[in-house]
């Protein structure tokens, strides 16, 4: 039970931290333009009144949890927050709303609408609805929490929520990803604005057919579709423009030349 204790506890200080960031964004008058505020289809200026009242709720409730004063309606209040936040990050990854998260976030991106939610940020959100979930059931508020038991449930929680919350490490010239970074870019490349426009307009594209790096450019090829030409490709040069990972894509119609094959994933459209 004690060690359970700790796991809560390390949800409701991660509730606090993401309300106090959406305090500090409201203080300093942040855009704060996130998925979330795109997929409720709320104008910006009323996202910018409401994202402090949202950051005081969380704060308010994270405290409640982690005093264990009213586990009940703390743990609740807390399993609804996670609920919430898993239906509306869900909806945003599945729909490709742009933007990303915004959970825990000090500093808008230079492209915020660049970015995208990821898994692990919804699996946090769902690590909130359980550990509401328990402290609403259980009630684990009353007992002693001066015990290795708990320490160790603190740190075991907080570990996980510090994996799921990790920025993965990018080099400091080109901000490319460090482990796979081919694999990566391609990934974030198809969640692009330019990439969905050309699949469109010449898609549906199959496997990568050649790959190219220069610098800190890296270009992905695509056999284009039918009516534009067999004997064309599809051709996207992207840079990382930032350590957050954020992409400068361009686009173009070349001549299709040999093929090289390299260890990228297929992209399916």
């Amino acid at each position: 039970m004690l060690f359970l204790q700790g796991c809560i506890a390390s949800c409701s200080a991660l509730l606090v931290v993401a309300g106090a960031s959406k305090l500090y964004r409201g203080a300093r008058g942040a855009p704060g333009d996130t998925a979330v505020r795109r997929a409720l289809r709320v104008p910006p200026r009323r996202w910018r009144r409401a994202e402090p009242v949202i950051g005081a709720l969380e704060c308010g409730v994270g405290v409640a949890v982690c005093s264990g004063v009213y586990p009940v309606a703390g743990g609740a209040a807390m399993a609804a927050l996670g609920a919430a936040f898993c239906a509306l990050l869900g909806y945003a990854r599945v729909k490709r709303v742009p933007g990303g998260c915004g959970c825990v976030q000090w500093r808008t991106p230079a492209r915020p609408a660049a970015q995208r939610v990821s898994w692990p940020e919804i699996a946090r959100s769902a690590m909130l609805f359980a550990a509401g979930l328990a402290a609403a059931v259980l009630q684990p508020g009353g007992a002693a929490r001066s015990t290795a038991w708990f320490g160790a449930g603190l740190l075991a929680g907080g570990a996980v929520l510090a994996l799921l919350s990790f920025t993965p490490l990018r080099t400091p010239v080109c901000h490319r990803r460090i482990w796979r970074p081919a694999r990566a870019t391609l990934r974030a490349l198809t969640g692009h604005a330019v990439f969905a426009a050309m699949a469109d307009a010449a898609g549906p594209f199959g496997p990568v057919t050649k790959y190219r790096r220069t610098g800190c450019s890296e270009e992905f090829w695509f056999a284009a579709a039918q009516p534009v030409s067999e004997a064309r490709a599809v051709v996207f040069r992207v840079r990382h423009t930032s350590p957050d990972g954020t992409l400068a894509v361009q686009a173009s119609l070349q001549d299709m030349v040999t093929t090289i094959t390299h260890d990228l994933p297929s992209y399916q459209s």
